[in-house]
């Protein structure tokens, strides 16, 4: 199998560590050149197993993940590597998630809480949208969850369809929570259907739209669907440095959040200071990733005397002196399947190699 794959940051470590030294197993992880902290790419680029390929993309995530759709779509190819997918294009990425809200719902409240329907919202840093529906897919299984708060960065696509309408594409600005630096979330697509009563044609034909436009028109039915299930809040760089030091500082050092859980923490603040009435219901802010890997924000937020204290865990702490291997390619589908190629056929000449050598 070759997994291919697009990261905006975490998920690319994540599946290069569960599946680096596997047999029979080529991932293929692209990652946008330069978009990522320093220590996500090292995550990714310090893993030197046979099996891993990382390549970095000219380009932003939209970019990366354009061309991992493009390959999907060409069937001879996907057919002819064995093509799979490891980031949350695989639904069962998004299935697993959705356990955690579970046991937040749980931490959140006492126990039997849920058969007396008490209710718990969500406040989700939000980029390719498919953490928070993770969290929609809990609520339809059963979880008692009030709303579920759409937290963007400046890249607010998101923030400006659930507030005006909007899902017209814009440039993607780099942030300082660059996971979330996305124009285009695919797993919208996946709510937009639900919303729309599961109704393929009619969301093709709005898809279509946006292909050819960069514009999304929802009807106004669609638009009031998903406003019934989630809200949105979009908070900009300077908040996400205040929030960080905010909580810093509240908190005697003990929780230092990363840009990406700044947001979610902000997104939470701002909806319940406009929605007053909401204050009584359980908020839980989702985290996404230690402050360590964005130790340059963090230490923007908090100032060089409390970032002095902050002990880097390892394995991060080492990753700066590890050899790497990354393959920089064109932001071209073309010069991607090519590499892919090369790079099976001569993972495959090295198997036979082996073979023989037996």
């Amino acid at each position: 199998a070759a997994p291919a794959s697009a990261t905006s940051g975490d998920t690319g470590s994540s599946a290069i560590h569960g599946l680096r030294g596997k047999r029979g197993v080529e991932v293929f992880m692209m990652y946008p050149e330069g978009r990522t902290s320093p220590t996500q790419e090292l995550q990714m680029i310090s893993v030197l197993d046979a099996n891993i390929h990382n390549i970095a993309l000219a380009g932003t995530f939209d970019d990366c993940q354009n061309i991992v759709k493009a390959l999907f779509n060409d069937h001879a190819f996907r057919d002819s590597v064995g093509l799979a997918a490891v980031n949350s294009i695989n639904w069962a990425r998004i299935l697993a998630q959705t356990v955690y809200y579970v046991h937040a719902y749980h931490e959140a409240t006492s126990p039997g809480a849920a058969l007396e329907g008490t209710q718990v919202s969500y406040s989700v840093p939000t980029g390719n949208f498919g953490d928070i529906l993770a969290g929609w897919y809990a609520k339809q299984m059963g979880l008692p969850v009030r709303k579920l708060i759409v937290a963007t960065n400046e890249n607010d696509i998101l923030h400006r369809f659930f507030q005006a309408g909007d899902y017209s594409q814009l440039g993607v600005r780099e942030t300082l929570s660059p996971s979330m630096d996305i124009q285009i979330s695919s797993n919208f697509e996946r709510f937009l259907f639900h919303a729309g009563g599961d109704d393929a044609p009619a969301l093709k034909s709005l898809m279509d739209g946006l292909e050819d436009t960069k514009r999304l028109t929802p009807p106004p039915s669609l638009l009031a669907a998903c406003r019934e299930e989630m809200d949105s809040e979009r908070v900009d760089d300077a908040e996400v440095l205040a929030t960080i030091a905010d909580v810093h500082t509240a908190s005697a050092g003990e929780h230092t959040l990363d840009p990406h859980s700044a947001i979610a923490v902000a997104g939470a603040r701002r909806y319940l200071q406009r929605a007053p009435e909401e204050a009584g219901v359980p908020m839980v802010a989702l985290a996404c990733a230690h402050w360590a890997k964005f130790a340059s924000a963090v230490g923007r937020a908090i100032g060089p005397e409390e970032a002095a204290k902050l002990e880097m865990p390892e394995p991060l702490a080492s990753l700066h002196g590890k050899p790497t291997r990354v393959a920089p390619l064109p932001n071209d589908v073309s010069a991607v399947r090519q590499h892919i190629h090369a790079t099976l056929a001569q993972a495959h000449e090295s198997s036979d190699q082996e073979a023989v050598g037996a």
